[in-house]
């Protein structure tokens, strides 16, 4: 009877390690997010905000969630090479850095987070548009070059992605927008040479 029952229980098993399989190799190993908003602000006053990590926890919203989270600044100030890491008991640790800096137009920073393996990054574009700056920040992730059982794990929180950062992202641009719209407009470095 115990042996029959182990049997069964192995079938089950390798059928269900088999259907993982089957329907892992099916889902595309990247995943992508993306929301916009029109902030009421040159984008010159906009790309100060998100130039500098030091900055992001003026905006973006994860942050706030834990207030015993713990950063360690590197590099300049802003800019390219900027790097910020952090450790946090209730959201994981990780890192995130300046990979490309266009000014009042775009940002690209990488993520590495501890318990997540694959290639992870975000955009932000700034597009002049009615009503002020178009501001769309995007996250793209991409666990092809992971081991087997991350790059599974990570096909599966791919398919959530949406769902589990959406209203994050929408809450970070909206903290962005309330705080752009309060500051004074920047000048741009050929502005401020005709002023001297």
């Amino acid at each position: 009877m115990m042996t029959r029952a182990f049997k069964i229980l192995g079938i089950v098993l390798v059928s269900l390690v088999a259907l993982i399989g089957i329907v892992s190799a099916l889902l595309s190993p990247k995943s992508h997010l993306e929301r916009s908003i029109v902030v009421n602000a040159p984008a010159s006053t906009i790309f100060a905000q998100i130039n500098s990590l030091k900055n992001s926890n003026k905006w973006m919203p994860w942050g706030v969630q834990d207030p015993n989270i713990k950063y360690t600044y590197e590099g300049p100030e802003e800019g390219v090479g900027s790097k910020v890491t952090w450790e946090s008991e209730k959201m994981g640790n990780g890192s995130q850095w300046i990979i490309e800096s266009v000014q009042d137009k775009h940002l690209k920073t990488g993520f590495q987070f501890a318990d997540f393996e694959g290639s992870y990054s975000g955009d932000i574009n700034l597009e002049t548009a009615e009503g002020g700056t178009k501001v769309t920040w995007t996250y793209d992730g991409d666990v092809s070059n992971a081991g087997m059982a991350a790059s599974v794990m990570g096909k599966f929180v791919g398919m959530f992605t949406d769902r589990m950062l959406g209203k994050d992202y929408e809450k970070g641009l909206s903290n962005l927008k309330t705080l752009a719209e309060s500051q004074p407009p920047q000048s741009t470095p050929v502005e401020s040479a005709v002023k001297k």
